[in-house]
């Protein structure tokens, strides 16, 4: 049951972790924070835009 948890939520816990302290981290922090918040902020795009250009995924039923 544990492994079969984290094999279905891992990644969106990471991504939605690192998403959400990049959004308090852009909101109070300054000078490493703004980093952290370019980073946070910037994974599920990076990941969006990963996922739409990349390799066409072969559809035979």
């Amino acid at each position: 049951m544990r492994r079969a948890f984290w094999h279905l939520w891992g990644w969106p816990l990471v991504v939605g972790l690192a998403s959400g302290t990049g959004l308090v981290s852009a909101l109070v922090a300054d000078g490493w924070g703004d980093w952290w918040a370019w980073a946070g902020l910037g994974l599920p795009l990076l990941l969006a835009a990963w996922h739409w250009w990349g390799p066409p995924k072969d559809r035979r039923p």
